[in-house]
């Protein structure tokens, strides 16, 4: 009867551990989770409209920096500021039948006072070829970094470099 007691006590604290664990802030989570919402705001949905749109532009206002700033490859032009990002997206016609993005392979790396962290990731966007219907997938490697303004995570930089090799290009 008392190893029963023990080994019910000792199950059930592990089990109030891992769920205090599980719901325990940290700012690796609170990262992945704010990079998960990013994720998803950039995604466009298939029969999106101009609503749609403007909508997640605004959203997006909440993920970056100010003077965020970023380069997409090493050769590419640098934006340099939350409002010109935000204008080419908001500028950008995506195509037809819309996309997902997921970050995948994300790994944190917090500064010392943990209000700045360089993120590593994967992010690949998926969807449909505009002529042929047929499945695309990209997938582009990212160093992000963070910082912690005004009690969320926001991007302040983002420097991607492609990864996957798309047929038809040479090396």
């Amino acid at each position: 009867m008392k190893i029963k007691l023990v080994f019910v006590s000792l199950v059930s604290f592990v089990a109030i551990a891992f769920l205090i664990y599980q719901w325990w802030p940290s700012p690796e989570r609170a990262i992945k989770n704010r990079l998960g919402g990013l994720a998803k705001t950039l995604s466009v949905p298939a029969n999106d409209g101009d609503l749609g749109r403007v909508t997640r532009v605004a959203e997006l206002r909440h993920y970056f920096a100010q003077d965020v700033r970023v380069r997409a490859g090493a050769s590419g032009p640098e934006i340099t500021s939350r409002d010109a990002l935000l204008g080419l997206i908001g500028a950008w016609t995506p195509p037809p039948g819309g996309w997902t993005i997921e970050f995948v392979d994300v790994q944190v790396t917090l500064g010392q006072q943990a209000t700045s962290a360089r993120v590593y990731l994967t992010a690949k966007v998926s969807g449909h070829d505009a002529r042929t219907s047929e499945p695309t997938l990209d997938a582009r490697e990212a160093n992000f970094s963070m910082a912690k303004q005004d009690g969320d995570w926001v991007v302040t930089s983002v420097e991607a470099a492609e990864t996957l090799q798309r047929p038809g290009s040479q090396d």
